[in-house]
């Protein structure tokens, strides 16, 4: 039977799916203990494959009676790890319709001058710091929502709220586009088993964040003053402030494009989805032919 072009690209565009979809799972289940068991999956599936090529009925048909229960005891197992991707791939390409900034590249700059000066008073007087700034939507049932606080991005508003003899300072401040919009927030802490024990609270809380959602954190350790920033579940220390401002304003210019590649992202499903239905049109009008 031979095979139509139209449904060979078809075929195509559905394992090149498969495939991109897959890698994305792996990529956010790295440094995490689901890492291990997926790589022993990827290890023995040709392995399963050259049974089912042999016809190995016996093994076979032992994969397929056990196989269920396996999976279902991984879900069970990695439930968090489960979640922390569908929340990544939920914040990734949700809108961002909250964000009301202008696009201009002084509004960048403004932003990241208010947020690094704070982070030098913070660090000069070792005051305990952690900020969060968001890029995607958050899911407030699993994040603890903090106090309200909806005002503007300002130096002297962040230093106010990690003041020691503030009741807000222990936990993280979250900023959304120059917005501060709560602080008191309770983040879930990172579970990565290779992360070195001398992390505090707060650099292990920073590093949970971004594993779970799409967001920039940064960090002012209260025993030594030390800047780190906590990016896709990986921080990095930094010396200079002032390189700090660097990494900020580029996060915020992703901010900035979100919303378009985000009306990219719909365009371009919208138009996947028309494709399949030509091609199912074109096979209904082959076949009546």
């Amino acid at each position: 039977m031979e095979l139509h072009p139209l449904s060979f690209i078809s075929v195509v565009a559905q394992l090149a799916f498969i495939g991109w979809l897959i890698f994305q799972v792996y990529k956010r289940f790295r440094g995490t203990q689901a890492e291990r068991v997926l790589r022993g999956l990827i290890l023995i599936s040709p392995i399963i494959l050259l049974c089912y090529t042999l016809k190995l009925t016996i093994i076979t048909r032992v994969i397929e009676i056990f196989s269920p229960t396996i999976l279902i005891g991984l879900i069970v197992i990695f439930a968090p790890e489960f979640r922390r991707v569908l929340m990544q791939i939920g914040g990734n390409l949700s809108l961002v319709d909250y964000l009301h900034m202008a696009e201009s590249k002084k509004s960048v700059n403004d932003a990241s001058h208010e947020i690094v000066e704070a982070l030098k008073n913070l660090q000069k007087n070792k005051v305990g710091a952690l900020i969060a700034i968001e890029k995607a939507t958050v899911d407030r049932y699993y994040i603890d929502p903090g106090t309200s606080i909806n005002g503007k991005l300002s130096k002297e508003l962040l230093i106010a709220l990690f003041n020691p003899k503030s009741p807000l300072h222990d936990g993280a401040v979250i900023i959304k586009g120059f917005t501060i919009n709560a602080a008191g927030v309770i983040l879930p802490m990172t579970e990565n088993p290779k992360l070195d024990w001398q992390y505090g609270t707060r650099h292990r809380a920073a590093i949970g964040f971004t594993e779970v959602c799409d967001a920039l954190c940064l960090v002012v350790s209260e025993e030594t003053g030390g800047l780190s920033l906590a990016y896709q579940g990986s921080l990095k220390h930094f010396q200079d402030p002032e390189k700090l401002k660097e990494q900020i304003a580029q996060y915020y210019a992703e901010i900035l494009k979100t919303e378009k590649k985000s009306s990219k992202v719909g365009r371009l499903v919208s138009g996947i989805f028309s494709s399949l239905k030509t091609v199912k049109n074109t096979k209904e009008k082959l076949r009546s032919r």
